[in-house]
């Protein structure tokens, strides 16, 4: 069993628990820290270098998460193998560290396509949009850049940098509507090279059929505990594959650091590309953000899409896509086909809104709301939870996942919580499809344990053993 020699930088903004988890993942990365050995104990380690021991716990949970190290019952933390050698083949430097966290869609029919009020301060936005009227009224005499201002490109580029560990510049970023949008121009950037899409399944149904509608052929390929079946995607002869590896959707599953590298290397030797979603990345209500994938080996085989949607309010539709060097250089020759769908004034009013600070201000007051609520939504299903019904995926994000025993009835669950102001999704052909998906941020805190209450007695009643 070895030891830590660290300095902590007292002064550092950087949690003390931060600086000891990027000091361990990087002697692991180093091959310092081999597979198999033993890390000392909390208690160990919360002596020897005299910090408490949840800033230990925190450091070993979080290296947990990411799959470099693991817990062995009455044993202890041990290393994990991370293919060392094609890491660093990849990867120059650890991740940057990360500052941030995010958000998805409501539960209650009636604010199926909400959030809450309190969750955005519109008298901000409004000193941005009117910052924008006054000062750059010459700038909106004109039509915008197609892909997007360069004012926000800019900041998107920071942010995707300090928060989520990738590297880009601004001129490979590309604004637009949607992520839909974003789908389409990049099914025709490889509309003559490649004619099958890879999608982690069950996932992002909408960016499928965006696919198939310029005729490609879709191969779903199923999510294991920790992401997408490599093995099957390998098997798939697929060019280009979609994933959600920091925050699966819908099953919360987050993708390790070896399977990150496995993914990379895969898009390496195959020459293929990665189209990676960071779909409610930043929602963690423990630890903090995983780093991006895109972030492993300088973006060379990775297309990182992300949306202010979530992060701010449906009704903004401002989303980007980060495109390799490669990609840009054809995007380039067929840029002209194409219009900037995003407003200049609302581009312009989010780039000052994330220059002057309100942004991070705006992420950090979500978190903490958001993670209330998932407390309050996790507390009322311990409270009312039957044996009909198993939670799983609560830890981020804005939703969760109900699994069923085979003697409930589904179709009756739906129907039954739309009475009581609830709506549930299903997934389709996944798991015998028994599943469905609660998103809760339209709940508000005061009713969620009275509604879960309900949710459980429509369960319980659904059950066709006792009917």
């Amino acid at each position: 069993m070895i030891g830590f020699v660290i300095s902590f930088e007292e002064k550092s903004k950087i949690p003390k628990y931060i600086q000891l988890y990027e000091h361990i993942k990087n002697e692991i990365h180093e091959g310092i820290l081999k597979e198999g050995i033993k890390l000392p104990s909390i208690r160990m380690v919360s002596e020897a270098l005299k910090i408490s021991k949840s800033t230990v716990e925190n450091a070993y949970n979080q290296l947990i998460v990411e799959g470099y190290i693991e817990s062995k019952y009455k044993s202890g933390y041990y290393v994990i193998n991370i293919d060392v050698y094609d890491y660093n083949q990849f990867a120059k430097g650890s991740f940057p560290v990360l500052k941030v966290s995010a958000h998805k869609k409501t539960a209650r029919i009636q604010s199926s396509d909400e959030q809450e009020e309190a969750t955005f301060n519109f008298n901000d936005w409004k000193k941005m949009i009117n910052k924008v009227l006054e000062y750059d009224t010459k700038t909106l005499l004109s039509y915008g850049d197609v892909q997007g201002e360069f004012a926000l490109r800019r900041e998107i580029s920071d942010f995707i940098h300090q928060s989520r560990g990738g590297k880009c510049h601004p001129d490979q970023i590309i604004v637009g509507a949607g992520i839909q949008y974003l789908f389409g121009l990049i099914a025709a950037l490889f509309r003559d090279g490649a004619a099958q899409i890879a999608f982690e399944y069950p996932g992002f149904s909408k960016g499928m059929y965006i696919f198939e509608d310029y005729g490609y052929k879709t191969i779903k390929v199923p999510v294991e505990s920790d992401g997408i079946n490599i093995k099957k995607l390998e098997d798939s002869q697929a060019k280009i594959v979609y994933v959600s590896p920091s925050h699966q959707y819908p099953t919360g599953s987050i993708m390790p650091i070896k399977k990150r590298i496995k993914l990379i290397n895969w898009a390496t030797k195959n020459h293929a590309y990665i189209i990676e979603d960071d779909y409610d990345s930043l929602l963690r209500y423990e630890g903090y953000p995983i780093p991006a994938l895109q972030g492993l080996n300088q973006g060379k085989n990775v297309i990182y899409v992300g949306s202010f949607s979530k992060l701010l309010i449906p009704s903004l539709r401002i989303s980007f896509m980060v495109l390799p060097e490669p990609l840009m250089q054809k995007f380039n020759l067929i840029k002209e086909r194409y219009s900037q769908t995003v407003s200049k004034i609302e581009q312009l009013a989010l780039a000052n809104y994330m220059s002057e600070g309100y942004f991070e201000r705006h992420i950090r007051r979500i978190k903490k709301i958001y993670g209330k609520k998932n407390q309050l939504l996790i507390e009322a299903f311990k409270m009312h939870q039957n044996a009909c019904y198993e939670l799983i995926g609560k830890e981020s994000g804005l939703h969760v996942m109900l699994s069923f025993s085979r003697t409930v009835n589904k179709e009756k669950v739906v129907k039954d919580a739309e009475t009581i102001g609830l709506k549930l999704e299903g997934i389709s052909d996944y798991e015998g499809s028994n599943i469905l998906v609660l998103s809760y941020s339209g709940l508000q805190d005061h009713e969620i344990e009275q509604t879960i209450g309900e949710l459980s007695r429509i369960i319980l009643e659904s059950n066709e053993k006792f009917t």
